[in-house]
């Protein structure tokens, strides 16, 4: 048992699975880009009230899930447990809501929670999601909604379920609550604690409560979208056909409202239907919905607002339940030996314009033998070994040795870039300007002899 351990709901993420995380993380940024999503970054910590004022003081992920955090004694502020609440505030803070609307923003970040861990659910977790500040439109919702489904498919989950509904405007709450309190109210003495605490605060809560007796009790409740207005229903009406004229199946779920105070009208779920993710009630991969009071209550402007976060951890173990195939490589392809124990600067120097070239190169640094050091290439899952020091690698030479076929070739210095590329393959380099030649030309790049 070692010394010191990562804390109860935290985890690592070592490099195979962040490498799986950063290959999901390419796809959304590069899909959020398309549907005109820039990415935004808030920071990790937060004055507490942004999240009491915009979830609900008596909200779980808002009261006793959250973490507080002090600053030489001084308290008032916490680690974010979701991302809409930071995005408002940055929104707000830095006048977004003065330049055209609507203002699309994309986020991926660590957040924090004090949950009870269990499947799929950490205290720290990473999650995504899409903010449209601006928009009252149904048709913002659609776009929402299709941005996530086309996301899952296009990463290969096919295992989801997507369940929407209404739960009316701001105008429309006191009719619901009135309705949903009168009923609840004769089983007061029958449901949990928390139901009854729900009771008197939110009574749409009541609805995400998970013990089997509540939800019974809830099952029987009036539906929501029978008790919203009618502007409510043609706007639920307007995305339910937006959604159908674009292929996108999905299920009315009459008892979803989502667990926050600032959901207006459209909310949505995109729920894992894997019996391995089921036995213990059901678990979203992404959700979210309309928020069209979430601007006004953080003392802004009355700016509408709809959006969606999603789970990067359910995605990633999701994906792997169903069998996806996620590029998690980490190892370098090609690594550079030498059979002279005194030439640690020339291994670097043989490795930098592979490095530019665009190839994964690692170094043995050890005055270990040849063969030892072949032995450890292979072992770190290299592909090639380019050999320096030996007699047959002098004069400007070296040994470009492929170490799954188990053939080589002596190659000059100045083409040991093409000789590498013929068994394996280059990685494109980031560059700052996407344009030729932005970052450079690294040498070694053709052969002489072409």
């Amino acid at each position: 048992m070692p010394t010191y351990q990562a804390p109860r709901g935290m985890r690592d993420l070592l490099p195979e699975e962040a490498a799986g995380f950063d290959r999901l993380f390419a796809v959304m940024l590069a899909r959020a880009q398309r549907y005109g999503y820039p990415r935004i970054v808030t920071p990790v910590v937060e004055d507490r009230e942004v999240f009491l004022r915009s979830a609900g003081a008596t909200s779980d992920t808002a009261g006793k899930e959250m973490y507080d955090v002090a600053l030489h004694g001084t308290g008032g502020l916490a680690l974010r447990p979701d991302g809409t609440a930071p995005v408002t505030r940055a929104y707000l803070e830095h006048g977004l809501h003065r330049t055209p609307q609507p203002v699309r923003v994309f986020y991926w970040e660590p957040m924090f929670r004090g949950q009870r861990p269990q499947k799929l659910r950490y205290r720290q977790f990473w999650q995504w999601g899409l903010e449209n500040f601006g928009a009252a439109e149904a048709a913002a919702d659609v776009e929402i909604i299709e941005f996530t489904n086309g996301l899952l498919a296009t990463v290969g989950l096919t295992d989801v379920v997507l369940k929407v509904n209404t739960i009316g405007d701001t105008a429309s709450r006191p009719k619901v609550k009135a309705a949903l309190v009168e009923y609840f109210s004769t089983y007061r003495d029958e449901l949990d604690d928390d139901c009854r605490q729900r009771l008197e605060g939110s009574v749409l809560r009541i609805f995400d409560c998970k013990n089997p007796k509540d939800r019974q009790i809830a099952a029987g409740a009036p539906k929501v979208r029978d008790l919203v207005s009618d502007e409510d229903r043609a706007h639920f009406a307007e995305v339910s056909e937006g959604l159908e004229r674009l292929g996108v199946r999905y299920e009315i779920d009459d008892r979803m409202v989502r667990g926050f105070d600032y959901y207006t009208r459209t909310v949505f779920e995109f729920i894992l239907t894997d019996p391995e993710f089921t036995q213990a009630g059901e678990i979203s991969v992404a959700g979210g919905g309309r928020y069209d009071g979430l601007v006004r209550t953080m003392g802004g402007p009355d700016v509408p607002g709809v959006g969606v976060a999603g789970g990067v951890d359910v995605l990633y173990f999701a994906l792997k339940q169903q069998g996806v195939k996620i590029d998690e490589s980490v190892n370098a392809d090609v690594y550079i030996l030498s059979g002279d124990p005194n030439d640690g600067a020339d291994r670097t120097q043989l490795a930098t314009p592979l490095r530019e070239a665009g190839f994964r190169v690692a170094i043995d640094y050890s005055k270990r033998s040849l063969d030892k050091q072949l032995e450890s290439a292979v072992k770190h899952g290299a592909t090639v070994a380019v050999i320096r020091g030996t007699e047959e690698s002098r004069g400007g030479k070296v040994i470009v040795r492929d170490l799954v076929a188990k053939e080589q070739r002596v190659t000059r210095l100045a083409a040991v870039v093409v000789e590498v590329g013929r068994h394996v393959p280059k990685r494109q380099k980031p560059r700052l300007v996407d344009e030729p030649g932005a970052a450079g030309e690294a040498p070694y790049l053709t052969d002489p002899r072409d």
